[in-house]
């Protein structure tokens, strides 16, 4: 093993190693960008509307009750695909038998007996080992940081789940939060020119009296 080689494998556990750390600080990351949403959402902008017999009263109602469904479903894809085990190749797992002759012009991934150094046992077809996880994974499709997790045989389902009630939860929040942070910015926005303007008049009257 050369220099080069030896320092590249250095790196690449470190990285692993600082993937793997990162993991739960991603998830409290989700947790956090959640909890921004739902806090905006429902404690400042409809939730102290709700209730109330008007039309606005209404609306705030339906909007909760929609949030609150879509909050709950990517929760829940996000949890299952995070704590669900991706793909664990069963311990003794044995490939069939493979003709030499027709693995000679086949490419690593497509024989049927391949062998994991890093696991020391046989890989099924589709099976890739993961350095972060460090061990192989069913049908590993990718090691995911946002869920601490591989995204494999056994979680791809709530993979793409999350992924759906992610962007129709964000797409909803912010359509029903365009209005009202726009009026907001729009108040904020008369509030500096009055404030602006009052300041001026109050010097002008300054000047009169001194006169």
């Amino acid at each position: 093993m050369g220099v080069g080689e030896m320092w590249w494998n250095v790196f690449a556990s470190k990285a692993c190693q600082f993937l793997r750390a990162l993991g739960s600080v991603m998830v409290l990351i989700v947790l956090g960008l959640v909890g921004l949403t739902y806090y905006t959402t429902v404690s400042l902008v409809y939730g102290p509307l709700a209730g109330t017999d008007t039309n606005d009263g209404r609306f705030a109602t339906a909007v909760l009750v929609i949030y609150h469904v879509l909050i709950l479903m990517v929760l829940w894809s996000y949890f299952a695909c995070v704590l669900t085990e991706p793909g664990k190749v069963p311990d003794g797992w044995t490939p069939p038998q493979e003709d030499e002759e027709a693995a000679l012009g086949k490419s690593n991934s497509e024989k049927l007996r391949r062998f994991c150094r890093k696991c020391s046992a046989w890989k099924p077809e589709r099976c890739h080992h993961c350095s972060v996880c460090g061990r192989c994974v069913l049908k590993m499709d990718h090691h995911c940081v946002w869920v601490a997790n591989c995204v494999g045989a056994y979680n791809y389902k709530f993979f793409l789940l999350f992924l759906l009630y992610t962007f129709v939860a964000t797409v909803f929040d912010a359509v029903v939060l365009l209005g009202p942070f726009v009026d907001f910015f729009r108040d904020l926005e008369a509030s500096s020119h009055g404030y602006s303007g009052g300041g001026h008049g109050g010097g002008g009257g300054g000047g009169g009296g001194g006169g």
